[in-house]
């Protein structure tokens, strides 16, 4: 079983309260508090994302990424995940891969 669990949590700034969101079932019930009045084609791609990587059709760091990518449409994305982006993309690579 992979781990879902991100290797860097995406920090989300909402009524000006940071939230970090460590892994993609934290992220999924962030994703399902969003008012529906908001929810576009970019949220529904990062819900998409968040349940293909629970069924293993998707791995983490995409799923990650397409809750970063609605983040920061969505005007909530935290200005230090910005910054944090590339390190985590060189970690993931660094990483061994597990079956």
């Amino acid at each position: 079983m992979t781990s879902l669990a991100f290797l860097a949590p995406v920090q989300v700034k909402t009524s000006d309260v940071r939230h970090d969101i460590n892994s993609v079932r934290e992220a999924l019930v962030f994703l399902n508090q969003w008012p529906k009045a908001r929810r576009g084609p970019v949220y529904s791609c990062a819900v998409r994302s968040c349940n293909a990587a629970i069924a293993g059709q998707m791995t983490t760091e995409q799923a990650r990424q397409a809750f970063v990518s609605f983040a920061r449409i969505a005007g909530v994305l935290a200005k230090s995940d910005f910054s944090s982006f590339t390190d985590v993309q060189k970690a993931a690579q660094k990483s061994p891969r597990r079956p």
